[in-house]
């Protein structure tokens, strides 16, 4: 009997404890102030409207402020934006630039990763969607060794990837042409001879600090 009633008192003052702490956290404490209301906007991922721009629209004016990524979601969440549907295969974009492609396929000339604009292609036999950077918005173009010319559209397959072809609408005369094969920078036929000269110019260590291995000693020999 005195086991159960012993247990008993456990399980009443463990419960009666509960309930008191219970009862005090339920109570803010007497500093306690709601957080202010979240301003207008917060948690879209929208590019702000300029005056007179509809919602869903492409601005009137570039986009403005330094770099190339400027009032554009951090986050790729934002939809494409579909600028014409042609019914025709993709490869009539325009006309196909090897110059323009091989510097794609090394990431020389390429669509920025949030461009969002997109000419869908719906021929049954060339169906895609290409991103689409026209004369107007240069700031979402990455050209290292300014290939781009005025007037001219471009149209990218698989944009930065070793397959990327580049269609270009309204070409500007003349055309570009490949010569070297390629659209890197030519070799440098001096690029050893100036490796050798500048390993010869490093410092040498001096004589004197060059230290020889330490003699080996001969252990003494047992008598």
């Amino acid at each position: 009997m005195r086991v159960a009633e012993t247990i008993a008192a456990g399980l009443a003052f463990l419960s009666a404890s509960f309930l008191a702490v219970s009862a005090a956290y339920a109570q803010p404490p007497v500093d306690y102030q709601d957080p202010p209301p979240y301003p207008d906007g917060a948690g879209e991922i929208a590019m702000p409207l300029t005056p007179g721009q509809v919602h869903g629209t492409l601005s009137a004016t570039p986009l403005t402020g330094t770099g190339n990524f400027q009032r554009m979601p951090m986050i790729d969440e934002s939809g494409f934006i579909v600028v014409d549907t042609r019914k025709e295969p993709y490869w009539k974009a325009g006309l196909l630039d090897p110059v323009l492609t091989n510097a794609c396929r090394i990431g020389n000339f390429t669509s920025v990763p949030l461009n969002r604009m997109v000419v869908r292609f719906e021929s049954s036999d060339g169906r895609a969607a290409l991103s689409y950077i026209p004369p107007d918005r240069r700031h979402l173009l990455v050209d290292t060794q300014n290939l781009a010319k005025p007037g001219e559209i471009y149209y990218f397959f698989d944009a930065s990837y070793t397959d990327c072809q580049v269609y270009v609408e309204n070409p500007a005369k003349p055309l570009r042409r490949l010569t070297a094969g390629t659209s890197l920078d030519k070799p440098d036929p001096k690029a050893l001879a100036k490796k050798k000269a500048l390993i010869q110019s490093w410092e040498k260590p001096a004589a004197a600090q060059q230290q020889s291995p330490p003699a080996q000693q001969t252990p003494p020999q047992q008598p």
